[in-house]
């Protein structure tokens, strides 16, 4: 029997993940294939369906497949019930997971080494398995390599509306030798959620929760305004993997406004360095990777030099989804759509959407299958 690559890579994540959410994978366009392929395995009987039609796990036979090649699953001991903290999270850190491979970032579902390759994402559960728990009093979703840079993804909601602050950066901070052993890779947090409004409404919110300040436990919106490191919003949809498959590209930033502005635009302004450059004088924000903070603070200070205009550009989900909402009254600001012709430009066939596994054969044999 003959199986591709992106066979295998699905029921290796149904095996590591055991109750694998299939709204996220139906909902997410690049991953209609994968999605049919999920469906031919099940008639295979190497994938089941639970009865409600929510989750795929894998079948007896799925695990004596999966055996074969040295890969040892172990089947889930109880099912999640309705409404639990278990199964909402298993939702929101499926709906990260497959917002990644939509973007074309692999999962890394065995040992942290994995993630000095790029792109690609830990996530948080492989780390809470084994002897020891390296994710003591942290409940991130995980830990991405792309873009040389490296991430920590967190959920946002109204459910999940803090963090375990100190703890979860300080994870981080300890990957630093896994991520480079120069210790010098940029580090930076992804706050997802289900779409940019709602992610942003919880970052904002002026009450506290109930749970704020108790055992190291700090709402968004505390920590929000005074994260040392950058942090971008991402939401868990079509315009969010277009968004990831972008910042898996290196210098994405200028790559884009030369794509867009070609001689007209320049690659520094001096008089606010944070901003990626200047078109005919006005200060350019390329802000696809919706780092708001580094945003708000462009824009305060070219008001505070009475700069005319502010050229501000994102893909159109971002533009139509938060920003131009979010965007400061009184202040001279230029929305600018990025569409399909100038990320063609910038990144020709790299910035591409779809899951990472290529379709190529993989015969079942006795011995060790490397993906």
């Amino acid at each position: 029997m003959l199986y591709d690559r992106r066979d295998f890579g699905l029921l290796r994540l149904a095996g590591a993940y055991q109750w694998l959410p299939l709204a996220p994978l139906r909902a997410l366009s690049p991953l209609k294939q994968l999605s049919r392929e999920a469906s031919l395995l099940s008639t295979l009987g190497l994938l089941a369906f639970s009865r409600s039609g929510e989750y795929l796990s894998l079948s007896p036979e799925g695990y004596q497949f999966l055996s074969a090649f040295d890969l040892s699953f172990q089947p889930p001991s109880k099912r999640p019930y309705s409404n639990s903290a278990t199964l909402r999270r298993r939702l929101e850190v499926g709906s990260i997971l497959f917002t990644c491979l939509s973007a074309g970032i692999e999962p890394a579902l065995d040992k942290v080494e994995r993630l000095k390759h790029q792109p690609v994402f830990l996530p948080a559960f492989t780390l809470r398995t084994g002897d020891g728990n390296l994710m003591n009093a942290a409940g991130c979703a995980g830990f991405g390599h792309w873009g040389n840079t490296a991430y920590m993804v967190l959920y946002v909601s109204e459910q999940s509306a803090g963090f375990f602050m100190n703890n979860e950066l300080s994870h981080l901070h300890n990957l630093s030798s896994i991520f480079s052993e120069r210790l010098d890779t940029p580090q930076a947090l992804i706050l997802a959620g289900e779409s940019y409004p709602a992610i942003y409404k919880i970052l904002t919110r002026t009450t506290p929760s109930e749970r704020n300040g108790k055992k190291g436990y700090v709402d968004f919106s505390q920590a929000y305004p005074r994260l040392g490191i950058p942090a971008c919003l991402l939401s868990c949809d079509d315009t969010g993997a277009l968004q990831l498959a972008i910042m898996r590209q290196t210098d994405y930033r200028p790559r884009i406004a030369q794509a867009a502005f070609g001689a007209r635009w320049k690659a520094e302004d001096d008089r606010l360095p944070e901003a990626d450059g200047h078109v005919d004088g006005n200060p350019l924000v390329i802000a696809v990777d919706m780092d708001l903070r580094r945003l708000d603070r462009i824009c305060r200070d070219a008001r505070q030099q009475g700069r005319k205009e502010i050229l501000v550009a994102a893909l159109d989900g971002q533009m139509s989804g938060l920003l131009l909402e979010h965007f400061p009254p009184n202040v001279p600001i230029r929305p600018l759509r990025i569409n399909a012709r100038v990320l063609s430009v910038a990144f020709g066939g790299e910035c591409v959407l779809g899951d990472p596994w290529p379709e190529e054969p993989l015969k079942l044999k006795g011995g060790l299958a490397h993906v």
